[in-house]
Order: C-alpha cells, then structure tokens, then sequence
C-alpha cells in the first residue's frame, strides 16, 4: 500500500518484486480482491 498512485509507481513496485500495488485512498473491495486473487495465485503455485 502507498500514497504514489501514478502508473509508474505501480511499475516501479512491479519490477521491484512486488505482487500487487494499492494506492491510498483505499478501497475494501479492491483490498478484498487483490487478497483473494493473491491467495488463489499461491494456492495454485503450489498444488
């Protein structure tokens, strides 16, 4: 989570290793979903 919004920090955490990027304000849903899609991403590595 950070308050740098722009595209490019998106990237920028992207590249840095980062699996998602949420930027303040936040949003529950988007919380919720970048979580459960995390989630579904690790349990699939792994099966």
């Amino acid at each position: 989570m950070t308050a740098n919004a722009f595209r490019e920090d998106a990237e920028k955490c992207m590249e840095a290793g980062m699996n998602a990027h949420l930027a303040k304000p936040l949003d529950d849903k988007k919380i919720k979903q970048t979580i459960s899609e995390e989630l579904r991403r690790s349990n699939a590595c792994h099966e």
